[in-house]
């Protein structure tokens, strides 16, 4: 049986609460069902690149709630170590030295005499050791890079089975060697240097935002020890702390899907020139009803700089639904109005929106205008025929 409408009453509401509520329901709507993440991404150009940062990811992860459980076991616990002084804790980039003294002083303590500052040391020594910055930067550049590279292949070759993609990915050069070797228009280029500021933006934020809930949650649990509350066992704090792995996980797989569908998207978009005909293509498990209402919208490639504009048939690189709403009303007055068409969202030339795995196709096969490239995607099919 199917269940039936639910209604939310919004008149306690302030207008701009309203708004804030609607705009959530409707981005959780293009979520899609959890599980759905872990779905492979649907374009090939760009599958093996989201399971490989996916992977690398997932590794640092486990192993930082792998020695987080060691350490809360108390199976790194040293008797024979003297304590020291408690290592000072700053998170600028910590060198071997320093992450060395800060094993050695943790090592010197049972868990059952850790107290709030030595929680919070060990919270920032997990992060420094498995989720460093400069680390998360290099794998983020890696994944925006090669995602944009590859929607240029894309738009060269149209389609691939996933062999060959994978022969495509492992050859691929550096992005100056690209440009040296075949040219690279300012608008690629620039699909590239933001692709990447962004990736790094949200690896980065992950890694703080790991850092940040962990030590809030050993705040707030060596309070309540504080206090008497007697449901604040040694237990607790374990299993709250390790529930944060599961949300880790999701986030990073996150970044990898959205970053990987909005470069392609973007880096494909970059490759055609003004004119061609593009069709939009929102085939797979889990598409929102907003990215369903778009498959197969076909629009026609713009320069950025074109003036005027049409969103509703136009396509251009750095058309993106930031700013917009995914939300059809807003309140105002403390009535439920119809938003207008510039506030809402779009078909953007990248991801829809967060989780987005939509792609590109040309709608006229053999218009790519790329000589150069194209022969040397050709030699690495011969290479890989040999």
């Amino acid at each position: 049986m199917q269940p039936g409408p639910i209604l939310v009453d919004f008149a306690c509401l302030c207008d701009e609460h309203t708004d804030n509520a609607l705009e959530l329901i409707h981005k959780a709507i293009g979520e899609g069902p959890p599980d759905d993440i872990w779905t492979p991404h649907p374009n090939p150009f760009v599958r093996r690149l989201v399971e490989l940062f996916t992977d690398r990811g997932l590794q640092r992860i486990d192993g930082l709630e792998g020695e987080l459980r060691r350490w809360l076991a108390g199976e790194n616990h040293v008797a024979a170590l003297e304590r020291t002084v408690r290592p000072a804790g700053v998170m600028a980039r910590w060198s071997a030295a320093e992450l060395g003294i800060t094993r050695l002083y943790l090592q010197s303590l049972p868990p059952s005499r850790f107290v709030l500052d030595d929680w919070l040391l060990l919270v920032d020594y997990l992060v420094q050791r498995y989720l460093p910055e400069d680390d998360l930067r290099t794998e983020a550049e890696w994944l925006a890079t090669r995602s944009a590279l590859m929607g240029r292949v894309q738009a060269s070759l149209g389609d691939v089975t996933d062999e060959r993609a994978d022969r495509i990915v492992a050859a691929l050069p550096s992005v100056d060697e690209v440009g040296r070797m075949f040219g690279m228009t300012p608008a690629q280029r620039a699909v590239i240097d933001f692709g990447r500021a962004r990736c790094c933006e949200h690896v980065t934020a992950l890694s703080d935002g790991v850092r940040h809930r962990m030590r809030k949650l050993v705040v707030d649990h060596q309070e309540a020890v504080f206090l008497g509350d007697k449901a604040a066992s040694a237990e607790s704090i374990q299993s709250k702390l390790l529930d944060e792995f599961g949300t880790m996980n999701r986030d990073w797989r996150r970044i990898a899907v959205t970053e990987a569908t909005e470069n392609v998207n973007q880096g494909f978009v970059a490759s055609c020139t003004p004119g061609h005909k593009l069709r939009r293509v929102e085939k797979y498990r889990g598409a929102c009803p907003w990215c369903r209402s778009i498959d197969g919208k076909v629009v026609t490639v713009v320069p950025a700089d074109a003036a005027p504009k049409n969103g509703d048939t136009e396509i251009w690189v750095g058309k993106t639904n930031v700013g917009r709403s995914a939300s059809p009303r807003k309140r105002e007055a403390g009535q439920l109005i119809e938003r207008e068409p510039h506030e809402r969202w779009w078909i953007a030339a990248g991801a829809q929106h967060p989780h987005c795995r939509g792609s590109w196709v040309n709608e006229v096969e053999g218009v790519s205008e790329d000589p150069q490239f194209e022969a040397w995607l050709a030699a690495q099919d011969r290479r890989g025929g040999e």
